[in-house]
């Protein structure tokens, strides 16, 4: 695990910020995750997490009257949500058929370097966003900063296609 907290006079103690910490604990457990089970597996348990983590932030923003309707809406409140967890997420694309966005900084940090399954918990999170909106959801990332891409481009289809990659999310 990297040190990436600020020198300190001696004796004051390490500076350790809670959001950092917890990063650095999310991504080693990704990492350990995928160096015992395995990528695919791995993965598989990001992908129950931000599901459910989706479903709550979906119901949340629904409580507090944020619109979900259409494409833009759930652009916004992706975005709104990604930001908040120092993402930089912007709307590439809008329309009625998809939501295109790119991102050049990773809410997990340099911590995603190497660790595509946590990649699950951005397509999990839109997906399940979505699919609550308009019933119907298919999320694929087509570059990714684990994977070494210099952002991330994730692109939420909002009506079946059969010949789309990614992963389907219904409501």
């Amino acid at each position: 695990m990297k040190d990436s907290s600020p020198t300190r006079p001696a004796g004051q103690g390490l500076e350790l910020p809670r959001d950092a910490f917890f990063a650095d604990i999310i991504g080693e457990l990704a990492g350990a995750l995928e160096d015992v089970i395995g990528l695919e597996d791995a993965a598989g348990f990001v992908a129950m997490v931000g599901n459910r983590i989706g479903d709550d932030l979906s119901r949340r923003y629904g409580e507090i009257g944020f619109p979900q309707e259409t494409a833009e809406d759930i652009g916004r409140m992706c975005v709104d949500i990604k930001n908040q967890i120092s993402g930089t997420f912007e709307v590439e694309e809008a329309t009625d058929e998809k939501v295109t966005f790119t991102n050049c900084d990773c809410p997990f940090g340099n911590r995603v370097n190497g660790r595509p399954s946590l990649c699950m918990m951005t397509t999990n999170v839109f997906g399940r966003i979505a699919a609550n909106a308009t019933g119907y959801a298919r999320v694929h990332v087509s570059e990714s900063i684990a994977a070494g891409h210099d952002r991330c481009r994730v692109t939420v289809g909002l009506k079946p296609d059969e010949n789309a990659g990614g992963h389907e999310f219904f409501r």
